[in-house]
Formats: C-alpha cells, structure tokens, sequence
C-alpha cells in the first residue's frame, strides 16, 4: 500500500528496516500505528483507528466489509505518518486456548550434566499435538527439573539422571484466523509477524517485572472478557469468560436483561433491552454516567435523560439504577474470570490490571479488586513514545491501547532476535573459514 502524498525527508520509509506497522483488529475497532523501532525504545509516529464493520468477537462475519475497514486503517495511518506499508504485525482475538505439554530425556549416565543439546533435544521432543482445527502461535518453554530440583530456568551444567521440560501453547481455531489475515492480505500488504490477544495485550500492559513476579491481565473487550495470568516471565493460565443470564441481587434472572455472549457489545445491548434505549445510546451512557463504586456514583448527577430507541421521546434513567445493572450484567463474567483462572493468589505481587473499554468504567478497579479477594487492581496504560507532533486519539489514550502497544513491542523484539541471529550466522561462517584455512596452511 503505497501513500499517493509526498514525504517529508524525516518520514519513515518501509524500505528503511526501522519502519514497523502494527494493526490490532478489533469488535469494535481496528488500530493501526506506525513505529520507529531503529532506537532504543519504539517511537510512534502515526496511531489511526477506524470503527469496525464486518467483524464480531475478533472473527471476520462479512470479509468485504472486514477488509475495507481495514485498508481505510492502514491507509489513515501510512497517510498520517507519510510512509509506504508493505507488511504489519496482526493482533487477532477470537477463540484462544491455552494447551501445555511435557517432556524429559535421560543424561548420558557417565557424563550425568547437561549440554546446550540435551536442551536442544528436549525443546525438539516436546509433544506439539494441537487439537484438530488448531494453529499455536505462541509457544512459552520452561521451567525446568531434575528430580526434586524444580523450576530451573537454565539447566545447563547441572548435574543429574533426568531432565524434565514442560512447553505451554497459546492456540487460535486455523479457519477463523486465516479468514482474517485473508482480510488483511486483501488490501495489498504482507504478514510480517502474528499475535494472539492475550499475549499482545500483557506485553502492552505489564512491565518485565510484572510478568516475573506474577499478574493477572483481565482485558475487558467489546467481543470478549479475557484473563490470561503470568508467572515467572511466561503465560500460565487463559480463560475467556463465559456468557451467562444475569441475575438480580434476589438470585431472579432479569427480564429484558440476559446476555448473549460475553463482553461489552452484550452489556450495552442487554442494557438497551433493560431501559428500552438504542445500542449505541447505551454504550454512550455507560461510559458517560455508567458507575461501579458509591464515589464514583456520588459524583454523578441522580437523573440522566437520553433518547429512547423510537429516537422520538424521552426516557429518564436513574443513575443508581444504572449502576445496579450494570453490576448485575457484570457480576457473572467476573465470577467466570475468577473461576478460570484458580492459579491466580496472593502470591501475584503484580495484582490486577484492567485492559479494554469496559475498564473505563468509573469504580471499575476497586469493583474487580473484591472479585478477586481484594488484591490490588489498576488500569493498565501503554508506557507510548511519540514523535514530536504526534497525537493520541481519544479512544487510545488509555487503557484500550494496551494490544496494539503489544504489537509494536513483540515486533520489535522479533526484528531484535532475527537480528542477533544474522549475527550469530555471520560470526559463525567466518570462525568456520578462518578453521579451513588454518587447517589449509
């Protein structure tokens, strides 16, 4: 995709190996950001985000309409920062499962230590068995053991009779995401790398130290409400909570208000059932005067009045009562959230942190804390570099950008590898030329 605007002589250029293009396709959005990762830290120099249309929880429902939307992101974007787009980095959502395997080698009894290839061939002989329809995307290794001795993170050197490894797997159904990166190959650029959500959305989240000491991401989306729990530097646990009726505080499922799917395009609709409102008018209302805690609700105004879903009369809606349904609404994915993630204590130092649209929410925090037995919540917010001139939008100043933020940061860190690998490679065939022609001499 090529930008039809003249470039200024300090734009980024896709021919200059510093250029990366990152495009988090979304429910309720696609974002697309254009980073310099040439220095020490990713520089942005071009965010756009375009609304939706033909995609429902992550997956393609209309792939003419998915692809238009999403070559107008890409286009805002390449046009913003002045540059050409040949290849992004994909972030997809949608179904995601997480599988862990286990193997183990015997040491060769008369040298009984570990050698860089025991490691080599122990990673080979994990067993990558995907359920039928699956694709692993991501793959964490480690720790390891060696009888008694366990949760060793290089066991090389080490001695002993037997080396045990296991291997986790972060997976997405083959069909759905090939139908979007089809989507994204349709507008003219090429797949430079691929991402699931819960790993793109904790990278853009959570500090390294977060991720060694142990936290929860619970990344409240417009498709889905997700969880995905670290320790020790690797993803241990993933859940995707599960839709369910909502119930009063009697225990009653309430009537008008039952969920179907699991994120906050259902709380919005289930919500405009319940007040008799447009979709769009609900989303607007919960973000405007939508509360989970008694401070946040005190500083509301009692009474709000928005259009009613015949967009000619009026309807008058309590915001104490908004607050209410809302918790109702919400109650059951955060009791899926905590139930599907029962690896997840005290221990976590990192506590929670709230990602997605539905972490806007006023007293969302200190609402979730006490859903996971009052440990310490916050917002997950990108830690973003801009280039001089470059700005924000609104719905990506906070923590509804902590997935596209991941993007840039696993590219960066993927070109950063295959860089140090052209390296090795380099060293390596001239230490071997420099060996044939001692030998020769």
């Amino acid at each position: 995709m090529r930008n039809r605007n003249n470039r200024n002589s300090n734009a980024p250029d896709s021919h200059e190996p510093s250029l990366l293009v990152a495009l988090d396709v979304g429910s309720a959005q696609v974002a697309c950001a254009v980073a310099d990762v040439g220095g020490a830290r990713p520089m942005i120099a071009a965010i756009e985000t375009v609304a939706s249309y033909g995609i429902r929880g992550g997956e393609i429902v209309d792939l003419a309409r998915a692809t238009e939307t999403i070559r107008i992101a890409i286009a805002a974007a390449a046009d913003r920062a002045e540059a050409d787009v040949r290849s992004v980095v994909v972030g997809l959502s949608g179904d995601v499962k997480l599988s862990i395997a286990k193997a183990a080698i015997a040491l060769d009894p008369e040298r009984r230590s570990v050698t860089a290839d025991d490691i080599v061939r122990l990673k080979k002989g994990i067993p990558f068995d995907q359920p039928t329809g699956r694709r692993a995307i991501h793959r964490f290794d480690g720790p390891y053991s060696m009888g008694d001795l366990q949760g060793i993170e290089n066991p090389e050197g080490l001695s002993g009779d037997r080396l045990d490894l296991q291997s986790s797997f972060l997976s997405a159904p083959v069909d759905r995401m090939d139908s979007v990166l089809k989507a994204v190959r349709a507008t003219g650029v090429g797949i430079e790398a691929v991402s699931l959500e819960p790993m793109s959305c904790s990278l853009g989240a959570l500090s390294i130290d977060e991720r060694h000491v142990g936290a929860a991401v619970l990344d409240l989306g417009a498709g889905a409400f997700r969880g995905a729990l670290w320790e020790a530097g690797r993803l241990r646990q993933v859940h995707v909570a599960t839709g369910e009726p909502a119930t009063s505080s009697s225990g009653r499922a309430m009537a008008g208000v039952q969920t179907q799917g699991c994120g906050m395009e259902a709380v919005a609709l289930a919500a405009a059932r319940r007040f008799r409102i447009a979709p769009a008018t609900a989303e607007r209302l919960i973000c405007s005067h939508g509360a989970l805690s008694e401070a946040s609700l005190s500083a509301l105004p009692s009474m709000v009045e928005v259009s009613a879903v015949d967009g000619l009369s009026v309807v008058r809606i309590e915001t104490r009562e908004l607050s209410m349904t809302l918790e109702e609404l919400l109650a059951p994915s955060a009791r899926s959230l905590r139930e599907g993630l029962p690896g997840f204590s005290s221990v976590h130092a990192g506590g929670i942190v709230l990602t997605g649209g539905g972490a806007r929410i006023r007293g969302m925090s200190e609402w979730m804390s006490k859903r996971f037995g009052g440990m310490p919540a916050r917002l997950g917010v990108p830690r973003w570099d801009l280039q001089e001139g470059t700005t924000l939008p609104d719905e990506l100043s906070d923590c509804s950008a902590c997935s596209l933020a991941g993007l840039i940061a696993l590219g960066a860190e993927g070109r950063a590898r295959t860089k140090r690998r052209s390296g090795s490679t380099v060293i390596a065939k001239w230490a071997e030329r420099f060996k044939r022609i001692a030998a020769s001499l």
